[in-house]
């Protein structure tokens, strides 16, 4: 017999999938890439979260903040830093954006 979720936990889930597939798009050609600092505030409809990855050629590590708007479907960018090469040893495995099949895998809990 089949787990069933509870609502929460279903919207959670499906507004996750739908986050990395807009986010996909963005990392697909900036590997490896993490995502960190996520926050999800379901009451919003919204998933505000950072990614850390080098998207200019020739530049540096970049930490940029993303807004994932559910009730709408569109990934929102919200700005960016500069991160430091030394802090990037120290960013967690499990934050690592793995790449299947066209799609994020991240272990998020």
């Amino acid at each position: 017999m089949a787990a069933t979720l509870s609502p929460q936990v279903a919207e959670l889930k499906l507004m996750r999938d739908r986050r990395d597939q807009k986010l996909s798009v963005v990392v697909r050609d900036y590997k490896p890439a993490w995502l960190i600092d996520v926050s999800v505030n379901l009451s919003r409809i919204e998933i505000v979260f950072d990614v850390i990855f080098r998207p200019y050629s020739g530049q540096g590590w970049f930490k940029r903040r993303y807004r994932y708007d559910g009730e709408v479907d569109v990934l929102h960018h919200l700005g960016e830093m500069a991160f430091a090469e030394s802090e990037v040893a120290k960013l967690p495995d499990e934050a690592l954006i793995k790449y299947e099949i066209g799609f994020l895998k991240q272990n998020e809990k």
